[in-house]
C-alpha cells in the first residue's frame, strides 16, 4: 500500500514536471505562457536579460507594473511589422547622430534579428526592443541638448555680471503609457511639437542633407571685400558657393569673349575677355542680398567680414544648428492656444498668432549682451497707459548713481524723480539732500525709489504690456524710435521694446471688450496713468531660435547674439 502511494506521488510529480516543460517548450502558444516565461526570466536571469542596458531600473519597473505583458511578441513569435516600424522611424530621424547609441543599437538588433532566435533569445529581444524604443521616445520628446552643462555655463556668466535665464517647459508625456500604444507611428505623431515652426525646420533639414550628399560647398579663400563690379577667380568661387545653397539663380548671358576695337589706331584687336562668371554683376548682387537676408545680415550686397563668416560656415555646421533649434522647440510649451505672442529674440521680431496663422509681425528691440532678455513663457494680464518707469536697483547702482555723482543735475535733466516709496503719490525727496557716494563706494542700500513720470522722455514710452514674472521684464513702447531701423536690435536692459505698441494694443482690445480704443487714444494724448486689466489674458512666449523658415518658405539663420548656440552641446544619442 505504501509503495503504491509512493508510486502515485512520483507519477504526480513527473506529470507536473512534464506540464511545466510542455509550457516552456510551447511558450508561444498563448499570452499566459508568454507572460509566465518573461516573469520567470526577470526573476532568475535579469542580469542576462538586461545586459549592457543603461535603463535597467525603468525596464524592471515597467514590466513589473504591467504584469510582464509583452510588447513585441505574440503567439507566432516576434512582431516583425512592429519592430520594423520602429527601425524605419529611427533611420528616418535626421536629428539622430549616425555614431550615436540609438542608431548603433538599431543596427546591432537588425543583424541579430536576421538569425533564427532561440526562445530565450526571443525574450531577451523583447526587452532589448523595449529599451531601444524607450530611448527613442526620450530623444523624440526631449531632444539631446545637455541642459545641465548649459545651465552651468549660464551660471558662470554671473562672473561678468551677465544674468542669463532660460526656463524650460517639460512636455507632460508618460513614456510608460506611450510604450504600450500598439501604433508606433501614431505615438510619434502625438508627441511631435505642433508649433514654433517645428515641422518646417524638419523639412529644411532634409534639404540640407541633400546638399550635404551632393558635396556641400567649399570654403572661400580670404579676401578683403567683394561687391558689384568686382572681378577675379574669387568671384567665380563666390558664385559657386551661392549656387550650392540655392541663393544664386542664373540670369546673365553666357558670353565667353568680347571683341574690343581700338578705333584710335584703326586696328581690330581680338582679346580673350574675362570669364563672365568672374564678374560681380547684378545677378550675383541679388544672390548675395538674398543670402544676407536669410542670415539676418545687413542687406547691402557687399561681401565683407560678417557675410564671409556666414558663407564659410560648413554644411555640417548648418545642419547642427538646425537640429539644435529643433531640440529647443521640444522644450517649449505644447499646450494648444487660440491666440498667442512669440518674441524670437535673435530675430528681433514679435509675432501675433491666431488659429495657427501669423496675423501680425512687429519689430522689437531686445536685451543687449550684458543684459540678455530671459527665455520663458507667461501671459499678458494688464496694460498700463502713460506708465511710470520705476528704475530697477541694478540700473540704479550701475548707471544712475555714478552719473548723479558726476552731475547732481542729471536726474532733473532726465526727468527722474526720487520718491519715498514706489507709489507715484508718495513723498518726493530732493537729490541735493542725499550723500550719493555712500551708496556707490560704501555699499549702503539706497532707501528711496527713483521714477520717471509719463512724458516724452519716459523710457517706457506711452504703453506698457505686463506679464508679472520673477525677471521683471515686459513689453513696452520707447521714445528711441530710430533704433527700430537697425538690423541688429539688441539695445535694452532685458525688456522688449515694441515697434508698434498702438497696433498691439488694438489687437488685444479686439478680444477684450473692456478696452475701449476711443477712450485709450484720449488717455494717450495726456499724461494721466491708466491701467487696463485683461480679462482674456494673452499667452506670450519669449524664445531663442537661431534658425527658422521665412514667408517665402526658405531657411533663415539669425545671429547668435547671446552665444547660446556656442554654449549648447548635444549628447551622443
Amino acid at each position: 500500500m505504501k509503495i503504491m502511494k509512493k508510486l502515485l506521488i512520483i507519477l504526480i510529480l513527473l506529470n507536473s514536471i512534464a506540464i511545466t516543460l510542455s509550457a516552456e517548450s510551447n511558450l508561444l502558444e498563448n499570452d499566459k505562457n508568454i507572460t509566465y516565461i518573461l516573469k520567470k526570466q526577470f526573476k532568475k536571469n535579469s542580469n542576462s536579460l538586461l545586459k549592457h542596458l543603461s535603463n535597467k531600473k525603468f525596464l524592471k519597473n515597467f514590466y513589473n507594473k504591467n504584469s510582464y505583458q509583452v510588447i513585441w511578441i505574440d503567439d507566432k513569435g516576434l512582431k516583425k511589422k512592429k519592430y520594423q516600424e520602429l527601425f524605419n522611424n529611427i533611420h528616418n530621424d535626421l536629428t539622430l547622430k549616425s555614431n550615436g547609441y540609438i542608431v548603433k543599437k538599431t543596427d546591432m538588433l537588425e543583424k541579430e534579428l536576421e538569425n533564427n532566435l532561440t526562445k530565450e533569445e526571443t525574450f531577451r529581444m523583447e526587452v532589448q526592443l523595449t529599451s531601444l524604443y524607450y530611448e527613442f521616445l526620450k530623444h523624440s520628446i526631449y531632444g539631446d541638448i545637455e541642459w545641465k552643462n548649459f545651465a552651468i555655463k549660464l551660471k558662470n556668466l554671473k562672473r561678468y555680471r551677465i544674468n542669463s535665464k532660460w526656463i524650460r517647459k517639460e512636455a507632460k508625456f508618460n513614456i510608460g503609457t506611450l510604450l504600450k500604444n500598439p501604433d508606433i507611428n501614431a505615438t510619434l505623431k502625438e508627441i511631435e511639437p505642433k508649433r514654433f515652426g517645428y515641422k518646417k525646420l524638419f523639412e529644411a533639414l532634409k534639404r540640407l542633407e541633400v546638399i550635404k550628399k551632393n558635396g556641400g560647398w567649399k570654403k572661400l579663400p580670404y579676401f578683403k571685400i567683394l561687391k558689384q563690379d568686382s572681378t577675379g577667380e574669387v568671384v567665380i568661387k563666390l558664385r559657386e558657393r551661392l549656387k550650392a545653397s540655392g541663393d544664386y539663380i542664373a540670369c546673365e548671358k553666357n558670353i565667353t569673349k568680347i571683341l574690343d576695337t581700338n578705333k584710335e589706331d584703326n586696328k581690330s584687336i581680338e582679346e580673350p575677355f574675362i570669364d563672365p562668371n568672374a564678374i560681380f554683376g547684378e545677378c550675383l548682387d541679388r544672390a548675395v542680398k538674398h543670402f544676407q537676408k536669410r542670415h539676418g545680415l545687413t542687406v547691402d550686397g557687399i561681401v565683407g567680414g560678417a557675410t564671409q563668416k556666414a558663407l564659410n560656415e560648413s554644411i555640417e555646421d548648418k545642419i547642427e544648428r538646425v537640429i539644435l533649434n529643433i531640440d529647443r522647440i521640444k522644450w517649449l510649451p505644447r499646450s494648444e492656444e487660440k491666440r498667442y505672442l512669440v518674441v524670437n529674440i535673435p530675430e528681433f521680431m514679435l509675432y501675433y498668432i491666431e488659429e495657427g496663422k501669423v496675423k501680425k509681425k512687429i519689430r522689437v528691440i531686445v536685451g543687449n549682451k550684458k543684459h540678455p532678455t530671459p527665455i520663458f513663457s507667461d501671459k499678458i494680464s494688464y496694460i498700463v497707459l502713460n506708465p511710470y518707469w520705476r528704475i530697477p536697483n541694478g540700473i540704479l547702482k550701475r548707471e544712475i548713481i555714478p552719473k548723479v555723482i558726476r552731475n547732481i543735475n542729471y536726474l532733473r535733466k532726465q526727468g527722474l524723480v526720487i520718491h519715498r516709496t514706489w507709489s507715484e503719490h508718495s513723498q518726493i525727496i530732493s537729490p541735493y539732500n542725499i550723500y550719493w557716494e555712500q551708496y556707490l563706494w560704501k555699499g549702503a542700500r539706497f532707501p528711496y525709489k527713483i521714477m520717471q513720470p509719463p512724458g516724452k522722455k519716459n523710457a517706457l514710452g506711452k504703453i506698457k504690456f505686463k506679464f508679472p514674472n520673477p525677471f521683471d521684464v515686459y513689453l513696452h513702447d520707447t521714445p528711441t524710435r530710430h533704433l527700430f531701423k537697425k538690423d541688429i536690435r539688441a539695445f535694452s536692459h532685458g525688456c522688449v521694446r515694441v515697434g508698434e505698441p498702438h497696433s498691439l494694443l488694438e489687437t488685444i482690445a479686439s478680444f477684450n471688450k473692456n478696452i475701449s480704443m476711443k477712450k485709450a487714444d484720449k488717455i494717450l494724448k495726456g499724461k494721466r496713468k491708466y491701467q487696463y486689466n485683461i480679462k482674456n489674458k494673452l499667452p506670450i512666449h519669449l524664445v531663442y531660435l537661431t534658425a527658422g523658415i521665412n514667408d517665402e518658405k526658405q531657411l533663415e539663420f539669425r545671429d547668435d547674439i547671446y552665444r547660446y548656440d556656442e554654449f549648447m552641446k548635444r549628447s551622443l544619442k
